[in-house]
This record gives C-alpha cells, sequence and structure tokens, in this order.
C-alpha cells in the first residue's frame, strides 16, 4: 500500500483532545476550567459531507470571483462564561505543511476573532455553548485566496494555547477530472490481502503548454486525510502509472488500495437505552476480531450526530470494549504494537488518548471516550507510538478489521497544480468522487 507518512507539528496532533481553556498542571483546579469538546469540520451545514469547498469561478490571478460553497467548524465548551477564542487558517502544501509564503498566507485574512455561539439546552451536563461558525463568512473578514489544502487552529486570543486544529480543501474546478473505481485481484498476495481496489483519474488540462504543473494526484479513502494515495509522474511505485502525455488529458492510476472492512457502528443516540451520566455499556457486547468477518453498511467513515435539542445532545462516557484471544493479542501487538480507536471522533488518526489498555475487571482491551450522542463509524488500528514525530507509525488497519472488496468506500481525488508565481505554491484545481461498487472483482 502506498500510504503517504508526513511528519505533523505537535500542535496538529492535538486535534480532538479535550483540553483546559486554561493553562497549567492538571489538579482541582483543572475540573472547574473550561474544556473544549466534539471540534469538527464539515463542507456546508451537513456533518457528513466531506470538508471541501469548490469553486467554479476564479479570476485570471486564481482568485475566486464568487464563493459558492463554504465550510462549518463546530464545537462545544464547557465554562462558566463564553470564553474569547480566535481561530487562525494557513494555507498548506501538498502534505499539509503550512506554506512559509507571505503573499499565500493572507495576514488579514486568515483570522477570525469573533465567533457565535448559542447557549446549550436545559438538561445538558457536559457543555454549556455551541460554537457554529461558517467560512468564509459573509463579512469577508476570512476568505481563502488561493485553493489547495489549508488547516486552522483554534487557540485563546492570545494563542498561548493551542486547544485543536483540522483540516479542509479548496478546489478552484478548472480542470475537469473522472475517477473510476474497479475491483481486482492482486495476484501476488494471498486470500484476504489479494483483494484490492483500482482508482484511475482522467484529468482534461486546461493548456497542454502547461501540463508540467500538473504532476500529481492525490487518491483518498473516505476521510482518511493522513493515508492518501499518492500518484506522481516521476513515481516508482510498481502500482502506480501516468499515462497520456502530449495529448491534452492525462491518466493517473493506483493500483493497491486495501478496500478493508466496512466500519463498526456506535448508537448512542437513544436516550432511553443509554441514559444521561451513565458510563455506555454497548448492549451488543464487547467488540471481536474480524478478519474473516463482513459486517453490513456502513457511513464511509462519518458520524451522524443528535439534533442541538433537549437532553438527547449531550455527551456520554462510552466504553469500547475489545475482546481477542491471548494468541490472537500477541499476534497483532508482535513487535511493540499497540491497538487503538479510529472514528470521525479523532479524525480517523490514532493517537495516544485513544490507545487501547487491558481492564483485569472486563476481562478485555478497554477506552473510555467522552463522545456527543449520535451515531458513529469506528474500527481498530494496530500501530508502534513514535515520540520523537508524535505519530503513530507501522498502522496495520487489516489485521483487526479484514479486508474484503465487496466494502463499498468513497473516494475522492485531488488534482495539483504547482502554480510557479511566488516562488511556487500548491493549488488543487481539479476534483472527483466514486463509489466502489460491492460486487465480484472487475465491477465498476
Amino acid at each position: 500500500m502506498k500510504a503517504l507518512s508526513v511528519v505533523y507539528p505537535l500542535w496538529f496532533c492535538l486535534l480532538v483532545v479535550e483540553l483546559p481553556l486554561l493553562g497549567g498542571p492538571e489538579g482541582a483546579d483543572d475540573e472547574k476550567a473550561p474544556r473544549v469538546r466534539g471540534l469538527s469540520v464539515y463542507g456546508m451545514d451537513n456533518e457528513q459531507n466531506l470538508p471541501v469547498i469548490v469553486r467554479d469561478s476564479i479570476d485570471r490571478h486564481g482568485k475566486p470571483v464568487r464563493p459558492q460553497q463554504y465550510i462549518t467548524i463546530q464545537f462545544d465548551i464547557l465554562a462558566d462564561d463564553p470564553p474569547e477564542m480566535k481561530i487562525k487558517f494557513f494555507h498548506c502544501d501538498r502534505d499539509w505543511k503550512p506554506d512559509v509564503n507571505l503573499f499565500v498566507q493572507d495576514e488579514i485574512h486568515n483570522t477570525s476573532f469573533v465567533l457565535d455561539f448559542q447557549t446549550a439546552p436545559n438538561g445538558v451536563s457536559n457543555y454549556r455553548y455551541r460554537y457554529i461558525n461558517r467560512f468564509p463568512d459573509t463579512q469577508d473578514v476570512v476568505r481563502f485566496d488561493y485553493s489547495g489544502k489549508w488547516i486552522f487552529t483554534l487557540t485563546d486570543k492570545s494563542e498561548s494555547t493551542v486547544f485543536g486544529g483540522g483540516r479542509f480543501i479548496v478546489v478552484d474546478n478548472s480542470a475537469p477530472t473522472r475517477l473510476s473505481v474497479v475491483n481486482e485481484y492482486l495476484t501476488e498476495n494471498s486470500s484476504p490481502l489479494n483483494q484490492i481496489h483500482k482508482a484511475i483519474v482522467h484529468v482534461t488540462l486546461p493548456s497542454e503548454v502547461e501540463g508540467s504543473y500538473f504532476t500529481t494526484v492525490d487518491v483518498l479513502q473516505n476521510r482518511r486525510f493522513d493515508h492518501s494515495f499518492r500518484i506522481g509522474v516521476n513515481d516508482r511505485d510498481p502500482y502506480t502509472f501516468v499515462e497520456g502525455y502530449g495529448t491534452g488529458e492525462r491518466t493517473f492510476g493506483v493500483s493497491d488500495i486495501y478496500p478493508g472492512n466496512e466500519y463498526r457502528t456506535l448508537d448512542i443516540g437513544n436516550a432511553t437505552r443509554y441514559r444521561n451520566r451513565d458510563v455506555v455499556r454497548l448492549v451488543e457486547g464487547a467488540d471481536q476480531m474480524r478478519s474473516f468477518w463482513r459486517t453490513g453498511p456502513d457511513r464511509n467513515g462519518t458520524a451522524v450526530l443528535n439534533r442541538f435539542s433537549g437532553i438527547n445532545s449531550d455527551y456520554l462516557e462510552v466504553l469500547f470494549r475489545l475482546d481477542l484471544t491471548g494468541s490472537d493479542l500477541r499476534s497483532v501487538t508482535a513487535g511493540g504494537r499497540d491497538i487503538y480507536l479510529v472514528g470521525p471522533f479523532n479524525q480517523w488518526e490514532p493517537t495516544p488518548d485513544y490507545r487501547l489498555a487491558y481492564d483485569e475487571t472486563e476481562h478485555s482491551l478497554v477506552t473510555v471516550q467522552l463522545l456527543r450522542r449520535g451515531v458513529y463509524d469506528y474500527q481498530y488500528v494496530t500501530g508502534i507510538w513514535d515520540e520523537a514525530t508524535q505519530t503513530v507509525t507501522q498502522q496495520d488497519w487489516l489485521v483487526l478489521e479484514g479486508n474484503d472488496w465487496r466494502t463499498s468506500d468513497v473516494y475522492t481525488a485531488l488534482v495539483y497544480y504547482n502554480d510557479p508565481r511566488f516562488g511556487g505554491f500548491d493549488r488543487i484545481v481539479g476534483f472527483a468522487q466514486a463509489t466502489s461498487v460491492a460486487a465480484l472483482p472487475g465491477s465498476q
């Protein structure tokens, strides 16, 4: 699998960690300190939308004529009074690293100091204020002049404390793009790792003269922003290819994408089944290893949260339990590996806060997470925590979950244009999506 490996700054690893709004050592006072919870970003007004802004109208300088879409940033705060918050945006290169480029990073229009919020409904105990804000905003305070990958940070007013952040994508839709996904066998692997998805991206170039600037395409699987499949003209990877030089159309392909399994589902939306203030113990029992076990359809990595009304929109402590035999546990954790929980609640990126540990009372591997009521996709991943890079390395998404081409995944293709202005920076000028079909190999 050709997964992109990138080292991110420490602040960016704090995506969904619940942090005190005020700094200082943990202690009794911290229990009363304001906390940020449930930080998320999505497209338009639907929490299931990929956080993408697609613009069809740009001027000759590559700036938007009329912003047609927006992203929404949402989070909750437990505090006595609404604190002063700040959101700052950064344009990034194709590897999510912020550009060091004063022409691209607009200091005037990349920060929002005034954030709208609502008071929580009566009966809710785990937050007091909900912040929901759209960007670009209607006052033109925040705008995204250049397409590409963007990140944001949520801080206090002085930027002395970072509470979290997120990622989104802005597309200037100037290079028509089509994406298709087929099911195939990878004959050199044994079952079930011989079952793969092949993604093919067709890009119509605005001008063949500028074709040298269209060299790279990323393919994303569901919501896994940290593990894109990269296809480049200078690749030496036997599973990627680029064709169509001199024709006005480029074809980019990657043929070693493991479909995995349909995600597990957590439903804590029902207040009768799971009461407020009680620790959630799933009525279905502990999760099991499912290497050769296929489940029903999922939501392709999204969450459907309860509406912002009454006690049904509160947070619950959820006890995740994974039951493994002794031999299975030794096998999947060999070489110093740990097991992590991933889902939309941590942007599908394993971190130490979501590491499972054996509990003698439960006789299972467990982790407890505070989640807002709703329905979530999730799964388990193994890997090794690297203190130096602050990332989980050698990630294995299949050993506990299985792999089957009957799994349906949503794929997203991003076409990069290396804009030569200002010393060069990455824009995204093509965007397409496709869903794999749960069928025999060769189906499309």
